[in-house]
């Protein structure tokens, strides 16, 4: 295959990918500081006491009394701090937010209208359902073509570009975009392969579930303690730090609690740890490392983590925000690139 082919091809999936890979590049940086966003938004509803109490078993009653018929996620239960409920049906989201000392209900919020749920969800499905979930997916797959296309393209550059020996030229306005599209593009390139080829798991994993029938929740009420459950797993597996809860959403279930290893690497996914724990005996049912999972399954694992910079801190924040933003101006340089060898556009 020829470069004036190769170029044809590598202009078309740069169209095709250009409109959607402008909102979820805009997008994407924005959720990579999630937390940051929600610790910002979350903070007027914290409690407003002096204590170290977590009285997760009263608050859990009390959630599970108030919302029966709830998949019911338990997402921040530090002591001396407002617990987190996250509670789902097919069609609705809640936040509920519980006093530590006392377990009575501080605030119930809509999840699916909170800003970072709505633009998550946005980021993903672009609010158009099952057809915008597909749409999001191939435009994945456009991206990563055009990546490969334009690494084929320009491969004896790539290393002149790193080390800053192509010019800028600004005699024309084509030459100067093609040479800025060039270096956003390939200094961007290794993170930007990262993003768009997990990415591209993540969303077919979505259009899955999107295909998957809806079913609804009918949890039961739990006899076991989640306090004494976290005492036990603490000191039976002192390296394990829980950092999130699943209720049973079905009298076939168990109680699932999540969280990391201090051995772990740092690619690897909190929610792949897991102790099942009986929700009437409080016996550990199972214990699911990912640290001696299979290949596959730690693969499965890093996608997340790695899609949204969920490690580094505010460097891999930051950085992952910076390269983000790449994918709008390569969208929108090309585009004008494109525009100006057809002579569409003076």
């Amino acid at each position: 295959m020829n470069n004036r082919t190769l170029l044809k091809y590598h202009s078309y999936f740069g169209i095709v990918a250009g409109v959607f890979l402008f909102v979820m590049g805009i997008t994407g940086s924005v959720l990579i500081f999630t937390e940051d966003i929600d610790h910002l938004l979350f903070n007027k509803y914290e409690a407003e006491i002096n204590t170290t109490d977590l009285q997760l078993d009263k608050a859990t009653a009390t959630v599970q009394d108030k919302f029966p018929n709830w998949d019911t996620r338990i997402i921040k239960f530090e002591k001396g701090k407002t617990i987190l409920f996250n509670l789902r049906r097919p069609e609705a989201r809640k936040y509920v937010f519980v006093q530590p000392s006392t377990g009575n209900i501080i605030k119930t919020i809509n999840a699916n209208t909170h800003f970072t749920k709505w633009l998550l969800k946005f980021h993903y499905s672009l609010h158009t359902g099952i057809i915008g979930r597909f749409l999001v997916f191939f435009a994945g797959i456009a991206f990563f073509l055009s990546l490969l296309t334009g690494i084929i393209l320009y491969r004896k550059m790539i290393v002149k570009t790193l080390l800053f020996q192509v010019k800028i030229k600004s005699t024309n306005k084509r030459t100067f975009y093609s040479a800025l599209h060039r270096y956003v593009g390939v200094w961007a390139l290794l993170l930007n392969l990262v993003i768009v080829f997990t990415g591209i798991f993540l969303a077919y994993k979505v259009v899955n579930s999107g295909l998957r029938e809806s079913i609804e929740p009918s949890p039961p009420i739990l006899k076991t303690s989640l306090e004494a459950s976290l005492i036990k797993i603490e000191k039976e597996y002192p390296t394990f730090n829980a950092t999130y809860i699943r209720l049973p959403s079905s009298k076939k279930g168990n109680i699932v609690f999540n969280g990391t290893f201090e051995e772990d690497a740092f690619y690897l996914s909190k929610y792949y740890n897991k102790f099942s724990v009986d929700y009437i005996t409080g016996a550990i049912v199972s214990i699911d490392k990912i640290n001696e999972a299979s290949f596959i399954t730690k693969f499965n694992s890093s996608i997340l983590p790695l899609h949204f910079g969920q490690y580094g801190g505010w460097v891999s924040k930051v950085l992952y925000c910076i390269v983000g933003l790449s994918g709008p101006f390569l969208s929108i340089s090309g585009y004008f690139i494109w525009l100006k060898r057809k002579k569409l556009l003076c």
